[in-house]
């Protein structure tokens, strides 16, 4: 099982290459679409449960933030592996395509600016700064220095800190301090660091293939158990959804995708689509959002 997972994406660049098309599940991931959807759709089910007023232009700017390091990381991750090395089917998609990825990031940095410059207050400018200054950080610690994470092999965690931070902003400069807002925050960067773990363990393989480091490559017994961990968070806040009614929407969207994360964890699912389910299941703030609009 091992030895076809690591050549398993020999086969899928020879095959895009040859142009064959992509599953529709896996588009917003090919395009770095989905992780900015995620972002907008917390936001939203924040703003909604602890009764923040959803500013569009902080999440205009949250949308696109989010889009331009998702695109600028997939570009370097790309950009820093061998052609001989095996690829996945993302890294493949955006070595096809440099030339328009290039030009996408540029539009998008420069759109973002201009939202930001509009719309964006003092505040809220100078706490984003701090993040978007991390998330660089992260970029320059994640690939030209790669070979950090040996020492300290804590960059799923890193990463779902990092998104949880850059989403929190956008709800300034009104974010509660009451002891529900604190939980919330931790369970939503809990979900995104296991959604991170998760996707290293699946792909741990292709890792080791491309001599990168993660947590699954340092300690594979975490890895192994972000099924269980998945289950234990989702029972934990549906169960924080019962016991707390006026946070009940947050935490049973948070609930129900830890427990559909957990279910991917042990589904006989292709990895290039399992990556992408992975954060299609974050969305579940979209049914309450939908239902809110009916």
């Amino acid at each position: 099982m091992k030895t076809q997972q690591a050549d398993s994406p020999k086969v899928k660049l020879a095959g895009a290459a040859a142009g064959a098309t992509y599953p529709f599940s896996i588009w917003l991931n090919l395009v770095c679409l989905d992780a900015p959807l995620v972002a907008v759709a917390w936001l939203w089910l924040f703003a909604r449960t602890f009764h923040i007023p959803f500013q569009i232009g902080n999440a205009v700017a949250l949308f696109l933030t989010a889009w331009l390091i998702y695109l600028a990381d997939r570009f370097a991750d790309s950009s820093t592996l061998k052609p001989d090395l095996p690829l996945s089917l993302r890294q493949n998609f955006c070595r096809q395509h440099r030339e328009l990825w290039i030009a996408t990031i540029a539009l998008v940095a420069g759109f973002d600016a201009y939202v930001i410059w509009r719309t964006t207050a003092l505040q809220t400018f100078l706490v984003g700064a701090v993040v978007g200054l991390v998330a660089v950080i992260y970029l320059v610690a994640n690939h030209p220095l790669g070979l950090i994470w040996r020492s300290l092999p804590a960059k799923e965690l890193a990463i779902g800190i990092l998104f949880t931070a850059g989403t929190i902003v956008a709800l300034l400069p009104q974010i509660p301090s009451t002891g529900s807002f604190a939980i919330a925050v931790l369970a939503f960067a809990a979900l995104c660091s296991l959604n991170c773990v998760s996707i290293a363990g699946w792909e741990c393989e292709l890792d080791r293939a491309q001599r990168k480091v993660s947590l699954a490559t340092r300690h594979p017994s975490i890895a192994r158990h972000a099924g269980k961990i998945c289950m234990a968070l989702g029972l934990v806040c549906l169960g924080v959804a019962v016991c707390r009614p006026e946070t009940r929407s947050f935490f049973i969207c948070a609930g129900a995708s830890a427990l559909l994360l957990a279910s991917l964890n042990i589904a006989h699912t292709e990895d290039d689509v399992r990556t992408a389910l992975a954060d299609l299941v974050l969305l579940t703030p979209i049914v309450f959002l939908i239902a809110s609009v009916l």
